[in-house]
């Protein structure tokens, strides 16, 4: 079938579309984009209403800025920080009392990962290991949430953290080992 595009190059035409004014581009790069976007907004603000309006937001500035748009090289990176950027400005804005992105993103969500096991766990276990996810160390544990809501691949959660994917695979390790040892040490 010719040549496969790489996905940088097929985002970039996308971009040159978008910033004439094509709908039909805007839309294509909503619907790639916005269910890890939407995770990642969940990640930090724990309610649906906030994370779809979050994502809304940034969608919609990036269409009214829409000519702005060429000096970005990596539309996906920008708009990870877009989101990231936004979320963490709505969680000042509404001045939710006491609540640290990280701590936001409970074990339930985790569930949902087509994943047998995790729907076995029961609560007491679940919440053990939400307590075991909480005694890792912040950058750690910020790696590994991302990386257990599974949207979001070990090179996004680096580009996100902006820092290397082999520091983020290194943080995973870690969690693992942590976590394995904390439950052990529990039971």
């Amino acid at each position: 079938m010719g040549m496969k595009v790489t996905y940088k190059n097929q985002d970039n035409d996308l971009i040159s579309n978008i910033i004439q004014g094509d709908e039909k581009a805007f839309r294509l790069l909503f619907d790639m984009y916005y269910q890890k976007l939407f995770h990642l907004a969940i990640y930090y603000l724990s309610s649906k209403e906030s994370a779809e309006e979050v994502v809304s937001d940034v969608f919609y500035t990036i269409w009214n800025r829409r000519e702005t748009l060429h000096g970005i090289d990596n539309i996906e990176s920008y708009l990870y920080t877009s989101v990231k950027n936004q979320s963490l400005h709505y969680i000042r804005r509404s001045n939710v009392p006491d609540c640290s992105p990280l701590d936001l993103y409970h074990i339930e969500l985790i569930a949902d990962n087509n994943n047998p096991e995790s729907t076995l766990l029961d609560q007491e276990q679940r919440e053990l290991l939400q307590k075991a996810i909480n005694s890792l160390p912040e950058k750690c544990r910020e790696v590994f949430r991302l990386f257990l809501s599974d949207r979001l691949k070990q090179k996004e959660i680096a580009t996100l953290l902006e820092i290397s994917q082999k520091t983020v695979e290194a943080h995973i390790a870690t969690a693992y080992k942590k976590i394995y040892a904390y439950l052990k040490k529990t039971y």
